[in-house]
């Protein structure tokens, strides 16, 4: 017996289902894509990801890949296991309309799916839009609430369901089956802010991406929802607090009007929560033009909008995770160092002494005039001198962000990332490997691509040595 679903739901469902993508769409997700596998081959070595490969390699049986290793488990684990790598570094790239790290959840839960169904590239990356305009959708309508003032981490609670979209899409279900999915999804999405800064944040990703799979996965096989699991009086948007309680203003408008071109992926150049970026970007710029050094500095006042200061909360960091949410970390560590880098969070660099005595001196400060911009994009840096001297610089983004990302900073990243699990010589391969499969449009078998992106059986991981 057929069942009565909202309007809302059953818009987002023939969406996923039955939308033509565009090839701009699909080459910002093929970017997107090589970023985030590149994201996945450093975090691998984590010790978050370890603890979730060892799991998948104790509980999973199958032939999905875990990106990093010689590890094959099942497609739940797989995207477990790489969602948590994905994100175990804070490197990976970020959404300002669903407040989300998209990719983090998406690619690994597409990937498991893609060499569950033996999916090619362009159904890969169609998959990748639909949960990407999904994602965005659902932050239109939580948000700022659910993850300002409520404390969900977006990554998570909104991204479980995108990975959910997306993975239909690959497995092919109809309208339907995704229709139940979703709601499926919506009783396992998840995801607390207060664990920022710990292995829990990370843990968000791989639970979002085993979630999308595994609702999915349950659909096809005939497992229903209930039709108001998403906006019904008890449903998704209500018990997290949505802003708004009706999906029909932000579906009105899906497959004509594309979040992925217009707002974009923002592509991460420092390992540090997104809130970090544009006054590192300002702060590294007066660097490089003034030359102070660290025994110079007086004082470094950062203003921000009022969204920043509740992501970053460890004002006196102690480990590499909380140094990443520490705005006195990044902001000392980017005058001591020069560069901020994945080695750059480190406990050795947390006690460096030019660190150390610098961090006192880092004032971290809403300024309302900033509420009215892109979330987490405006930034002032003040800097002053023991001898008087003070400059001042203003940040509106930062680089990575859409339209402010060269080929040679994707490669860079892209090689220092994965030669952390591969070698150099192996990073290169897979640069070339998934240029040519994503982006190339080559084509090609899959399970080819991954291997690329895994160790030879009994080796060990770099990034672990």
């Amino acid at each position: 017996m057929s069942v009565a679903f909202t309007d809302g739901v059953e818009a987002i469902a023939r969406f996923v289902v039955n939308t033509a993508i565009s090839e701009g769409a699909r080459q910002t997700a093929a970017l997107a894509f090589v970023d985030t596998c590149g994201v996945m081959l450093a975090g691998a070595g984590q010790p978050a990801a370890r603890i979730a490969q060892s799991m998948a390699a104790e509980d999973g049986v199958g032939q999905c890949r875990i990106v990093g290793t010689s590890i094959a488990t099942s497609p739940t684990l797989a995207a477990f296991a790489n969602g948590v790598a994905a994100h175990a570094l804070d490197y990976d790239d970020m959404c300002f309309v669903s407040l989300a790290h998209p990719s983090c959840v998406l690619v690994p839960a597409i990937l498991a799916a893609g060499e569950l169904a033996g999916a090619d590239a362009r159904t890969l990356l169609d998959a990748y839009v639909v949960g990407f305009e999904i994602e965005c959708r659902l932050g239109l309508v939580m948000n700022p609430r659910h993850y300002h003032q409520r404390g969900w981490h977006c990554t998570s609670s909104i991204g479980t369901l995108g990975a959910a979209a997306a993975v239909t899409r690959v497995l092919g279900l109809d309208v339907n089956a995704t229709r139940h999915a979703l709601g499926i999804a919506a009783s396992s999405a998840c995801g607390l802010k207060e664990n920022m800064g710990s292995m829990v944040k990370p843990l968000h990703a791989g639970m979002a991406a085993r979630n999308g799979v595994t609702a999915a996965q349950l659909a096809k096989r005939g497992f229903t929802a209930s039709p108001h699991a998403i906006d019904g009086p008890q449903g998704y948007l209500a018990a997290m607090d949505s802003e708004h309680r009706s999906l029909d203003a932000v579906v009105a408008d899906l497959g004509t009007r594309w979040e992925i071109d217009e707002s974009g992926v923002t592509v991460k150049l420092y390992p540090s929560c997104a809130a970090t970026h544009p006054p590192l970007d300002a702060l590294m710029e007066m660097v490089r033009r003034e030359r102070f050094t660290p025994d110079q500095v007086d004082a470094i006042d950062v203003e921000v909008d009022s969204m920043t200061p509740r992501l970053l909360i460890h004002p006196n960091p102690s480990t590499g995770l909380e140094a990443k949410f520490s705005m006195p970390f990044c902001a000392a560590a980017a005058v001591a160092f020069s560069r901020i880098g994945i080695d750059t969070f480190t406990p050795e660099s947390i006690r460096h002494p030019d660190v150390q005595a610098l961090m006192p001196r880092v004032t971290l400060r809403a300024n309302a005039a900033f509420d009215t911009a892109t979330p987490l994009s405006q930034a002032r840096v003040t800097v002053r001198l023991r001898d008087g001297r003070e400059w001042s610089l203003r940040a509106d983004g930062a680089r990575g962000y859409p339209g402010r990302l060269t080929d040679e900073e994707l490669s860079t990243k892209f090689e220092d990332c994965a030669s952390r699990s591969l070698g150099w010589s192996g990073a290169t391969q897979a640069w070339h490997a998934l240029r040519s499969w994503l982006v190339a449009n080559q084509g090609g078998d899959l399970r080819t691509l991954t291997a690329s992106l895994t160790i030879a059986e009994g080796s060990v991981n770099h990034a672990h040595q």
